[in-house]
């Protein structure tokens, strides 16, 4: 593990011990589950977790296009090398990313250029409606971050709008899809999150569960993400499986401690992340200093 990764593993430890990390483990969860049901058809790109990483490379290539050059940015060739270059994720092959590219075409979230110097260049640029979506996303995370008592007021000053999602698309790492996808998954989570609908539809039974509400049926979790049902049923299956959820005999779900322990965990990550990322200074290198009123009793060794 690099030093910058355990950086912000460390922070992440803290986070999760914070007095206030229910409320911002709710807050998260209820937002990100509430702006996946207003995506529509965007749901269908982003489906699961090696799709994700197709439509972040693109923000990441096109925002790291610092001289401006017409002809740099995401292109079919250099999104396929990006798709494959972590190890421990599902890799992604060229017809998965002309589906994924189309399908982004056709909901209103990718236009294509020619190359100015190289007329052979297919460029892909994010619209501003893709744009103002990420924004939106990443302003729903950043207020269940300041729930936090030690981040309460230090991004108030965070970038907004294009320059907010321009900051987070390359200040990630390139196998780190900030945004969508919360952290590293575990194993259960991430056998879900690697089908179609898989994360949307964890995400949704955790917001019931953790918030006392019915949870929604495979069919209402279908119709939310533009999933069929019987994909649905196939993720809850596999969740059930992995010991996440639980059903009643009558083919209800009845317990999800174990799906809400693990999006704990991946959501601590991910704001940890956020953290990093909106930060004027950013985090130490040589460590973390949190304030010990912000942690419950106990914490300061995760956060030194």
């Amino acid at each position: 593990m690099s030093h910058s990764a355990e950086v912000i593993d460390r922070f992440a430890q803290a986070i999760a011990v914070d007095r206030h990390f229910d409320a911002a483990v709710v807050s998260y969860i209820e937002a990100l589950v509430a702006w996946r049901r207003g995506l529509g058809g965007y749901n269908k790109v982003v489906a699961c977790s090696a799709r994700h990483r197709i439509m972040k490379s693109v923000l990441r290539l096109h925002f790291s296009n610092a001289t401006d050059n017409p002809d740099d940015g995401a292109t079919f060739e250099r999104l396929l090398a990006l798709a494959n270059l972590s190890e421990g994720d599902e890799g992604c092959g060229p017809r998965v990313l002309r589906t994924v590219i189309g399908l982004a075409q056709r909901t209103g979230h990718l236009q294509v250029s020619q190359g100015w110097f190289d007329r052979r260049l297919k460029i892909l640029r994010p619209t501003e409606k893709w744009i103002a979506q990420e924004a939106e996303r990443h302003d729903a995370a950043l207020k269940s971050l300041r729930l936090l008592s030690h981040e309460r007021t230090r991004h108030l000053n965070a970038p907004r709008g294009a320059a907010l999602v321009a900051r987070l698309a390359t200040s990630a790492p390139f196998d780190c899809a900030l945004g969508l996808t919360v952290g590293a998954p575990d194993g259960g989570l991430r056998a879900i999150m690697a089908l179609d609908g898989g994360i949307a539809t964890a995400l949704s039974v955790a917001d019931a569960f953790l918030r006392g509400k019915r949870i929604p049926s495979h069919k209402e979790i279908g119709a939310s993400f533009r999933l069929s049902a019987s994909q649905a049923r196939k993720i809850l299956r596999i969740g059930a499986d992995h010991g996440l959820i639980g059903f009643d005999r009558h083919g209800k779900i009845t317990e999800a401690s174990g799906l809400v322990a693990q999006c704990r965990r991946l959501i601590a990550h991910e704001l940890a992340l956020y953290a990093r990322a909106v930060s004027v200074t950013g985090l130490h290198e040589e460590g973390i200093v949190l304030p010990a009123t912000a942690l419950s009793p106990g914490a300061q060794e995760l956060a030194h």
